[in-house]
């Protein structure tokens, strides 16, 4: 018997031959039910598996996930013929399914009372007021009769069995975890990347070797020189004799190797390749052959989901919200990492220039109180009534630029002395006191300061670029956390011609506005600081977003002109210091040459010519005159590598040292209308 008109049989809509988020309605029996459980909204969710005659030849079956109120979910019982109208085709994990929609109508026909053929099936439940608005046709009647009596009726559970299967899936535990807390004899969730293209031996499996960065001591321990390593994608050695000769992984106990069976192995072949990321269900975990280490297996169901696909590969907007948080989680292990294996081959190696520093998390101790005298210096000033009086006036003595302004008004302003204290920290040992140094400190700070030199020296190289990588999806990437040139062993920047990402990347050197208004005009160690100036904060500060500026100039304009607000003319004198220093170390012949290719015209006045070198000889000598600004720095700490033992107190080969960050300032300007 054909379908009613308008019905749309479950082969086609597994097949994709419809479109996905169209509305069909479709007629199966039901093979599986999971009773409903609440979700975060104010529906609950049930879900169920029908198959009708265009899939039972093949064992297939498809999803449909209710949404409704609790009271209004269909209740079921194995072998009932369902008629759902209206319902939305959806994708998930690559396969297509059936959700509810606002429209849907779900009648139900118990299996106990529909009459044989060619009489129809008359008596049905409907669970909700759309449902009963609904009028179905005579064709859907005659039709729901017709196969319940004339399909296979093999693959429905008894009524226990179906009970028993409904029962449990309200005790469904979370399944997801991490690699390191993976035990034998479980069954396990896993969001993992393949590290090793997956093995197939030509048959009905697949290996793969995956890894989520987490170590869990009952894996195969991998090293990158060979040593150690299985046998090259043969576990049990059945196939082949061929030894890996080098590990490309990660190294250590890191690795879980997976054997795919049947249907996993063929999405795997499809889908998956090195570098992907996964998410595999129901992995099994138990010891290999040798009986030394953890494995995974992922085999065929053999209940009523014998047709799940467990093995879905990760897009960051088709994941739900828990899968895409271990995803994340995964990929900043992975980059920490890489960063670490990148530090130990340079360590292995002659050295290439200054490594990159690598910024350090600070949000643990962002909320940390200022140090004994820091906290003395506030409390004094808190304490002075006429504080901020004072402050309004040094600030007109000092005539502080207005047009750059900054967060925090209502904190007082600190001298960059006090800023640049030791920090120690207080504690007791054996009932003894004990003052520590600390490296740093996270702290927060206003000062009143002026620029008294920036780098790059060069205002176009203030932005760079990088490749776009896959950490790009975390929240906390930076140019600083990702691969660099100089991590890729002094590869050209040019040389990759793929999407790249600019960011703002200078630092400036402050000084102290009091220090210099008293006649300290050469900035000294204890009156000056070097603040980074990060991605984030420059376009705060500039108003600008990062792009090529050399590509771009008229952005390198409005940049010039922002930053003249803020450093006078201190890009002048550094631009004609450079070129003095520059012209210096060229050979005399050079400079004789170029001397008479720049020679005046030959109606230039001599006198003219004459006061020249007496005017750059004032101009040299003269004092950098740019007005003072107040604005906010953050003190830090990052890692960098250290050599000395004695002196790694953040990790093997690292230390911490202080930075400071200028954040929360803005220059203040007029757009000029065209």
């Amino acid at each position: 018997m054909d379908l009613p008109k308008g019905f749309t049989s479950i082969l086609d809509v597994l097949e994709k031959r419809v479109a996905e988020k169209s509305i069909i309605s479709v007629i199966g029996l039901v093979k599986d039910f999971r009773f409903p459980i609440a979700t975060r909204g104010t529906d609950y969710k049930s879900t169920l598996r029908l198959y009708d005659v265009s899939v039972s030849d093949t064992n297939q079956d498809i999803e449909f996930v209710v949404f409704r109120a609790q009271k209004d979910m269909p209740a079921v019982g194995p072998g009932d013929v369902i008629v759902v109208y209206q319902a939305r085709v959806q994708e998930y994990n690559s396969e297509y399914s059936l959700k509810t929609h606002n429209t849907t109508a779900i009648h139900v026909y118990p299996a106990a009372k529909i009459p044989n053929p060619p009489m129809p099936a008359s008596d049905y439940v409907s669970s909700s007021n759309a449902d009963s608005q609904r009028k179905p046709n005579p064709a859907d009647k005659r039709y729901a009769s017709w196969l319940y009596h004339t399909i296979d009726k093999s693959v429905v559970p008894s009524c226990d069995t179906f009970q028993i299967q409904a029962t449990r899936s309200l005790n469904v535990k979370d399944k997801l975890c991490e690699l390191k807390d993976a035990k034998e004899g479980t069954f396990h969730d896993i969001v993992v990347e393949v590290v090793k293209d997956p093995y197939d031996d030509g048959g009905y499996k697949v290996t793969l070797h995956v890894s989520d960065y987490t170590e869990n001591s009952g894996f195969f321990h991998y090293t990158n020189n060979g040593q150690g390593t299985t046998r090259d994608g043969d576990p049990y050695g059945y196939t082949s004799r061929k030894i890996s000769k080098d590990w490309a992984g990660p190294v250590g106990k890191k690795t879980l190797q997976i054997t795919a069976y049947d249907s996993h192995a063929s999405v795997i072949r499809q889908k998956v390749f090195k570098g992907t990321w996964v998410h595999l269900l129901n992995v099994q975990f138990k010891y290999g052959s040798n009986g030394q280490h953890l494995e995974g297996f992922l085999r065929q169901d053999n209940g009523a989901f014998a047709n799940k696909n467990c093995v879905n590969v990760i897009d960051g907007s088709m994941v739900s919200e828990k899968i895409l948080a271990s995803y994340k989680n995964a990929l900043r292990r992975k980059r920490e990492y890489d960063g670490d294996r990148k530090s130990q081959i340079k360590d292995l190696q002659p050295a290439r220039g200054m490594s990159k520093k690598r910024a350090a998390p600070t949000d643990e101790a962002e909320e940390k109180r200022l140090n004994s005298k820091q906290r003395r210096a506030l409390q004094r000033a808190q304490a002075n009534s006429k504080a901020r009086g004072e402050e309004v006036s040094l600030e007109t003595s000092l005539d502080v630029n207005k047009q750059v302004v900054c967060e925090n008004q209502d904190q007082p302003t600190i001298p960059v002395s006090a800023i640049l204290e030791s920090v120690t920290y207080e504690t007791t040992c054996e009932n003894r006191p004990l003052n520590v140094q600390l490296p740093f400190t996270c702290a927060k700070y206003r000062a009143t300061v002026r620029v008294v030199d920036f780098h790059p020296p060069n205002l176009c190289d203030f932005t760079c670029s990088r490749k776009r990588t896959e950490y790009d999806i975390l929240s906390d990437v930076s140019s600083s956390d990702t691969e660099t040139d100089d991590d890729r062993g002094g590869t050209l920047e040019d040389e990759f011609v793929g999407e790249r990402i600019w960011e703002w990347r200078f630092a400036l050197r402050l000084q102290d506005a009091i220090a210099a208004a008293h006649g300290r005009q050469a900035p000294s160690d204890d009156s000056s600081l070097w603040v980074v100036v990060d991605n984030m904060e420059a376009q705060l500060l500039t108003g600008l977003d990062p792009q090529d500026l050399r590509a771009n100039p008229d952005v390198l304009a409005q940049l010039r002109e922002r930053m003249f607000i803020l450093w006078g003319e201190l890009e002048e004198r550094k631009t004609r210091d450079l070129l003095e220093t520059k012209n210096k170390r060229k050979p005399k012949s050079v400079m004789r040459k170029q001397m008479l290719n720049e020679r005046p015209p030959l109606d230039s006045s001599d006198n003219e010519a004459a006061c020249e070198p007496q005017k750059e000889k004032v101009d040299k000598a003269a004092t950098i005159s740019n007005r003072p600004f107040t604005c906010c720095i953050r003190q830090y700490g990052v890692r960098v590598r250290e050599s000395n033992e004695a002196k790694a107190n953040a990790g093997k080969g690292r230390r911490w040292e202080r930075m400071f960050g200028l954040f929360g300032t803005k220059v203040s300007y007029i757009q000029s209308v065209d």
